[in-house]
């Protein structure tokens, strides 16, 4: 897989995020990511600069060529109104996004629990 593919996975995973929810993010149709990582194909610049534009904590050298770190030093993020309202938005969508897992970690956890039940009955009536 090459890098920029590599590290756009390394930020959703960092971000707590699916590709699908940063393909959404970033205005891209659904797959535009997800394609291009399975198939490990090239994408648009256009989506590189919308990454950038939504993540400005991470360093565009790190995204594009692997080198130095993938978050910026704090100095070098200019916060703006703009980049303000869109961590804010970015923050909803992750908090979302963790509260479907957790409620599809809950119906997993009755599930299992109810099994459990249902197999201690079974032990009894041996």
């Amino acid at each position: 897989m090459n890098i920029i593919l590599k590290n756009i996975k390394h930020i959703s995973v960092n971000e707590g995020i699916t590709i699908n929810k940063l393909e959404q993010i970033i205005g891209a149709s659904k797959g535009v990511l997800s394609r291009a990582i399975a198939k490990n194909t090239d994408i648009q610049t256009k989506w590189l600069v919308n990454i950038v534009k939504n993540y400005p904590q991470y360093s565009c050298e790190w995204l594009i060529k692997n080198e130095g770190e993938m978050i910026k030093p704090t100095g070098e993020i200019f916060l703006t109104k703009e980049n303000i309202e869109e961590t804010a938005i970015n923050y909803k969508d992750l908090a979302e996004s963790r509260k479907e897992t957790i409620d599809s970690m809950k119906k997993e956890i009755m599930y299992l629990e109810e099994k459990i039940e249902n197999l201690k009955k079974q032990n009894e009536l041996l």
